[in-house]
């Protein structure tokens, strides 16, 4: 009766030792990459990328169709708001596959957004090798994507913001 129990025990801590642990709330990129883009904004402006050079940038890949990217549009508000103030650190939500004036409807019938609006009507930026949305990156001061995430996430949560402080002062 014991040998089973033990066996058993042992197979599960073998099993739970093989996980994997994540104790970071992004993933790092193993191999990272520069970010570019040049993308129009919500108001007809074009934004390159290297306007936004020196800034740390949370980029995050959404659509107006998706619960889940409209989810997170309050707590990336709120997460601009907070680490914005330094001037070294923006939100940037880019808009995959859709019209101008489907995404302007939409910003008009929810409430103000502060960060930049970016729109990628063609889904031109595969070099991001986005998967599924929202997919969110932390780009560093230097240009290069060192961080990536998908699904929902609370960015203003305590852990994101501390986080996100990390790096900034690393």
């Amino acid at each position: 009766m014991k040998k089973p129990y033990i066996f058993f025990v042992l197979t599960f801590l073998t099993l739970l030792s093989c996980s994997d642990h994540k104790s970071s709330l992004m993933n790092k990129v193993d191999n990272v990459k520069p970010a570019d883009f040049s993308l129009y904004d919500i108001n007809g402006n074009l934004i390159n990328f290297q306007q936004l050079k020196g800034s740390y940038l949370l980029v995050n890949f959404w659509a107006t169709w998706c619960k889940p990217c409209v989810n997170e549009i309050p707590s990336l508000n709120n997460l601009h708001k907070k680490l914005s103030i330094n001037n070294n650190f923006q939100v940037i939500a880019i808009n995959i596959g859709q019209d101008k004036t489907v995404v302007e409807k939409f910003l008009n019938d929810v409430p103000k957004i502060d960060f930049m609006i970016l729109l990628d009507e063609n889904m031109d930026l595969t070099e991001w090798s986005v998967q599924a949305i929202p997919t969110t990156f932390l780009v560093n001061n230097k240009g290069q994507v060192v961080y990536s995430v998908e699904g929902e996430k609370q960015w203003d949560s305590p852990e994101f913001i501390s986080f996100i402080n990390s790096e900034i002062k690393k």
